[in-house]
């Protein structure tokens, strides 16, 4: 990859094809309880599109203009009781509170708010938590902000601030302007995906058992904020990968197409290290965990490196995803195989990470004695091997 490629692009350089791709990554990032920030250039219908998408999925819209704001009314306003200083919320955030249902709270024109009060919004992005007051586990976040270009009074978003948002552009074209215009505009919701969707643990920790192998070979995209003077957009760090998992399983489930699973991926890491993960990804060619975990010797089929790290991390992920006895010991076959297979290293390592989280009284899998060293250590419960 070239030194071009290799720049994390900023937010918007990503532009998708239309606007219901963008709404198709926006219901899986929103599923997946990921704060949403949607750049567009002014009178595009950012604002009227965010609340068509809540009122389809029946989340009463609170809207709040940030740049109209002062820091204490994101970090709560400092007042001195008998008990000490409390930080009271404002009344937006009471009502948000104090609601039932899922709700979707919309952060409008937030890059031309300045650094303090951007600062202040992080706490609320990150952990739904006003000043001292939870805004409950229902509550979705959207923003909106124009481009830099577009705008003379806008501020550059600072990493924190941009890490905490999945990144999306706005797209305007003339065909989807008047087929919407004149006809109606289309569907918000372009996705199977139920609006109280969670990703599957499995399958999240699958992804997740990837992307280590990923980044074992590509160690210098674990975290790479963006260079001083390049616009801040999504970015890889440990956040925007775990919500990558996250979000890529739900886009799986939902059968989304590539280029949906791209606009997600990139939103949260940046369009270079999107599109080469996914690249990754798509090549690794891996068997299927569950016959991997039913016949160890498939394992012998795995002639890459990088297949060989990618599935022995899938099989571990999934022993300690789904505890259970039984999936154990067939995770450790696996182990065992590899080991027989001429990579003891790669073997060896996944199988001291699976025996950190052994069941307590279960005995070793026969063929456990190519890990001697391993073996060694671990009390026997009864006879080691089982």
């Amino acid at each position: 990859m070239s030194d071009e490629q290799d720049e994390q692009l900023p937010a918007g350089e990503l532009i998708a094809e239309s606007q219901q791709a963008v709404l198709a990554a926006m219901q899986v990032l929103l599923a997946a309880k990921v704060p949403v920030l949607l750049w567009g250039d002014p009178g595009t219908g950012k604002t009227e599109t965010i609340e068509r998408y809540a009122a389809t999925a029946g989340w009463p819209t609170t809207t709040v203009i940030v740049s109209l704001h002062e820091p204490t009314d994101f970090g709560g306003l400092p007042v001195r009781t008998d008990e000490g200083v409390v930080f009271e919320p404002p009344a937006w955030a009471r009502r948000v509170a104090e609601s039932r249902e899922p709700q979707l709270v919309f952060f409008d024109e937030v890059n031309t708010a300045p650094p303090g009060v951007q600062n202040a919004l992080m706490r609320v992005i990150l952990e739904g938590r006003v000043g001292q007051l939870e805004l409950g586990q229902d509550v979705r976040f959207v923003a909106a902000a124009n481009p830099p270009e577009h705008n003379i009074g806008a501020w550059d978003l600072s990493a924190p601030v941009a890490s905490r948002f999945a990144h999306l552009r706005w797209p305007v074209s003339l065909d989807e302007w008047k087929r919407g215009y004149l006809s109606g505009w289309p569907d918000t919701g372009p996705l199977d995906i139920s609006t109280d969707a969670a990703p599957d643990p499995i399958a999240v920790a699958e992804h997740k058992a990837t992307q280590a192998a990923f980044l074992t070979a590509r160690p210098d995209l674990l975290s790479a904020p963006p260079r001083q003077g390049i616009p801040v957009g999504g970015f890889p760090s440990p956040r925007t990968w775990e919500r990558t998992a996250r979000c890529l399983a739900i886009a799986h489930e939902a059968a989304a197409d590539e280029e949906t699973e791209l606009l997600v991926a990139a939103s949260l890491l940046g369009t270079g290290a999107a599109a080469e993960y996914l690249a990754y990804e798509h090549n690794l060619d891996l068997p299927d965990t569950d016959q991997l975990l039913a016949a160890p010797a498939l394992f012998a089929s795995l002639e890459r490196s990088d297949q060989r790290h990618a599935a022995l991390s899938a099989i571990v992920a999934r022993a300690a995803a789904q505890p259970s006895t039984r999936l154990w010991k067939k995770a450790f076959k696996v182990c065992i195989a590899a080991a027989r297979q001429g990579v003891p290293d790669i073997a060896a390592a996944a199988a001291m990470r699976l025996v950190e989280i052994k069941p307590a009284g279960v005995g070793l899998p026969p063929g456990y004695e190519v890990f001697a060293e391993i073996a060694a250590q671990i009390p026997a419960d009864g006879d080691l091997a089982a």
